[in-house]
């Protein structure tokens, strides 16, 4: 016969108490590890200089101009030339700031960004300028064009 204080455990109370359990251990675990920060919406502009004819000596500049929509930061850029070894150079300027620039010995192509949690603001309505530049020492023949993609984030939240 059982004594008048037992306490008896149904199995369905265990299973609720186990649960219970489970959620405040879950609970204690979420509120001691830190928040790992969030990712930040990266955008892309692209720019493109097509391929044109150019004449022996002649030398050709072309830009293209970008306004972002909004305040942002530019983050970085990914540059290409089409005729590689033609000694061509693209240069990205803001509000008559040299913020990028790739050129004759950079053979290959490369993505330049800034160092983590640093950019360059750049206001809505600021023109961003990419300049390609091409002076010809061998035959007439066509500049093969050239580009660039532009990376930034949008200043609201960041």
């Amino acid at each position: 016969m059982p004594a008048k204080n037992e306490w008896r455990l149904t199995r369905t109370e265990a299973l609720i108490a186990a649960a219970g359990l489970l959620l405040l251990a879950v609970a204690v675990v979420r509120l001691a590890v830190p928040d790992r920060s969030r990712m930040r919406p990266l955008s892309l502009q692209g720019f493109d200089i097509p391929s044109e004819p150019i004449d022996q000596g002649q030398t050709l500049e072309r830009e293209r101009v970008w306004e972002p929509p909004d305040d942002v930061y530019l983050v970085g850029w990914s540059p290409w030339i089409g005729a590689a070894r033609s000694g061509g150079e693209l240069t990205l300027f803001a509000a008559g700031v040299q913020l990028f620039f790739f050129g004759q010995g950079d053979r290959a192509a490369n993505a330049t960004v800034y160092p983590a949690g640093t950019g360059y603001l750049l206001r809505k309505g600021e023109k961003l300028t990419l300049r390609y530049r091409l002076e010809n020492m061998g035959p007439a023949g066509e500049t093969k064009g050239a580009g660039a993609v532009v990376y930034f984030v949008p200043l609201e939240g960041n």
